[in-house]
């Protein structure tokens, strides 16, 4: 299971990298646009480097508990997108699509994981 939840922490590091080496590029995934220098900074910054740090410290940490917390993270965003589509009205297809992906690594970060609370 270790396997699974690297490749989980790693993904989350890439989608980092995308936001900090690419802002156009994750502009075109998040539908927002890095117009402005502090636009710019936003992607570079926040779906920059946060997420890089996000995947970064489970990876080097090998603990449960570092995994959990950025799985619960990925699975928090979809729980958010899931409202956001119900009272902003955003039925659309990219952000169903985005519930999958963010569902998709919040189980590939918890699948295994035996964290005793």
């Amino acid at each position: 299971m270790d396997l699974i939840n690297n490749i989980g922490a790693i993904i989350t590091m890439l989608m980092g990298c995308l936001g900090l080496f690419f802002p156009k590029k994750a502009s075109a995934l998040t539908g927002l646009s890095p117009v402005t220098p502090a636009g710019r900074a936003e992607f570079r910054g926040t779906l920059g480097v946060t997420f890089v740090f996000l995947g970064l410290v489970p990876l080097v940490t090998q603990n449960d508990i570092t995994f959990l917390t950025v799985g619960l993270c990925w699975l928090g965003a979809a729980i958010g997108r899931v409202i956001s589509i119900f009272l902003d009205h955003g039925n659309q297809a990219k952000n169903w699509i985005a519930v999958g992906f963010e569902c998709a690594i919040a189980a590939l970060l918890l699948v295994g994981l035996s964290v005793g609370v």
